[in-house]
Parts: C-alpha cells; sequence; structure tokens
C-alpha cells in the first residue's frame, strides 16, 4: 500500500467511527464494531469463492504494492460526505486513493447486493493483471 496509513485517515474516505479491520494481505476491510459480521462474511466469502483469485492477488499485492480498501460506512450519510457523487439511491462507490482502490459502502445491506460487493473487489483485482501502471479510478456508483 503506497498510499499510508495516515494518508488514509487524512482522506475524505476515513470515518472516525472505523474502529475495527480486517487486513489480509491486498484486502482491507475497515468498519465499525457493530458491523463486524457483515465484514467478516465479506470477508470469508471473498477466500470461499475466489480461492485462487485470492492467493494470485496476495501474490501481485507484494509485487504491485496495491490494495484494495473495503469501507463500511456506518450510515448513508457518512457514505455520501465520503464520496460526494454518491447519489441518494446508490449503495457502492468506487474510487482511488494513491494507487489503491476505495470501494465505499453505505452501511448494512442485504445479503443479496453481497455478489456486487464481491463481484467489485474481484473486479479491482483482476484489473491488475492487466496493467502495471498506477491504478486511476474514477467514482463509480452502483
Amino acid at each position: 500500500m503506497k498510499g499510508t496509513y495516515s494518508a488514509l485517515m487524512q482522506s475524505k474516505f476515513f470515518n472516525p467511527a472505523f474502529n475495527s479491520a480486517i487486513f489480509d494481505g491486498p484486502i482491507r476491510i475497515y468498519f465499525a464494531q457493530f458491523h463486524e459480521s457483515l465484514a467478516l462474511k465479506i470477508y470469508f466469502s471473498l477466500q470461499q469463492k475466489y480461492a485462487q483469485e485470492m492467493a494470485r492477488a496476495k501474490e501481485m499485492h507484494r509485487t504491485l504494492d496495491r490494495t484494495v480498501l473495503v469501507m463500511l460506512y456506518p450510515t448513508t450519510e457518512s457514505f455520501q460526505l465520503s464520496f460526494d457523487g454518491a447519489e441518494d439511491e446508490a449503495f457502492m462507490m468506487l474510487d482511488g486513493l494513491v494507487d489503491d482502490a476505495v470501494i465505499g459502502i453505505s452501511g448494512p445491506f442485504e445479503d443479496e447486493k453481497l455478489p456486487l460487493v464481491l463481484d467489485q473487489v474481484m473486479g479491482v483485482v483482476r484489473s491488475w493483471e492487466q496493467s502495471t501502471a498506477p491504478n486511476s479510478f474514477a467514482q463509480v456508483s452502483i
């Protein structure tokens, strides 16, 4: 992660409610303690559904020094403050911080949206294989 932890803490993406995190190589999930079960669901779903791709992602993380930051915002308001272009109905946004991808998620979400979150994370990881140039993320609303 070329963008340091202090850069994240000083960015528009950080929220003081983030008091917990899961760090595993290329994936970092930040959340408020009351979202722990959701964060674990995301993490373990990635490990189970995409085992081989996650192993490859760990290799690329060491080589390219890129990270996917998944931010589980506690409220819709905190999500919208961090992602200026977030539409009212958006529950997930993609943006960048230095060479890292930031996936913001608005509060808890229904189980049927979990595949969209997993696909977004894996889409970022797959993009690493296609280019060794620095990431450039335009805000994308989902």
